[in-house]
């Protein structure tokens, strides 16, 4: 009989530990669409995990570190979605935001409120926000400008992140509609200067 080696016992583990892993984010994800966030708590993700409430801190700690793995994921998931969209050349700053704007158009509200309760649940432990961070001043700081077309993009970019916030928040009642109007008109001025660029790219005559 041949006997299985501690290499393989390992990975057999180590596999376990991630479907567990990904069991408790999908358990997390559902209590707080469930509740809006209002009844996120380890015991409530632990019943629905169906894991008993030390299994599920020897995975994670504390709610701040479920939380953040949760967003770490989503992050990760909707970052590869963007880059999908690109393609693999090179991108400049605009057209990232355009691929930014259009993969949050595609998105539906049960991401969209999922995320902006993931952000805000760690406002207090800034320190577990900083893939958010790096995430955004990678979009926004190239378009730094006091004017011109690069401020409109910046301005467009900002206006869906607000309301990606207000609106996944509850802060304010805004429509899927009245959202969906609000990122068609940035995509819009996003699409306009891309086109713009792309323009004066064809016109510029380059050196040999």
């Amino acid at each position: 009989m041949r006997l299985t080696s501690r290499k393989s016992k390992r990975l057999i583990l180590t596999r376990k530990k991630e479907i567990d892993r990904d069991r408790i984010l999908d358990a997390a994800e559902a209590v707080i669409l469930e509740s809006g966030g209002r009844s996120f708590t380890l015991d409530a993700v632990a019943a629905r995990a169906g894991i008993s409430k030390g299994g599920l801190v020897y995975s994670f700690a504390t709610k701040d570190d479920l939380v953040h793995a949760a967003l770490e994921r989503e992050m990760a998931r909707f970052q590869e979605a963007v880059r999908r969209r690109v393609g693999g050349g090179p991108t400049d700053a605009v057209e990232l935001v355009l691929a930014h704007i259009e993969e949050a158009l595609d998105e539906d509200d049960i991401s969209t409120q999922k995320a902006a309760f993931l952000v805000t649940a760690l406002v207090h432990a800034p320190e577990m926000l900083e893939p958010v961070r790096r995430y955004y001043r990678a979009l926004l700081d190239p378009l730094r400008s006091e004017g011109g077309d690069m401020h409109e993009v910046r301005h467009a970019l900002l206006a869906v992140e607000g309301i990606f916030l207000l609106r996944g928040l509850g802060f304010v009642e805004v429509s899927a509609n009245e959202q969906k109007s609000v990122l068609l008109h940035a995509r819009d001025i996003v699409v306009a200067v891309l086109a713009k660029h792309r323009a004066c790219a064809r016109n510029d005559p380059r050196p040999e």
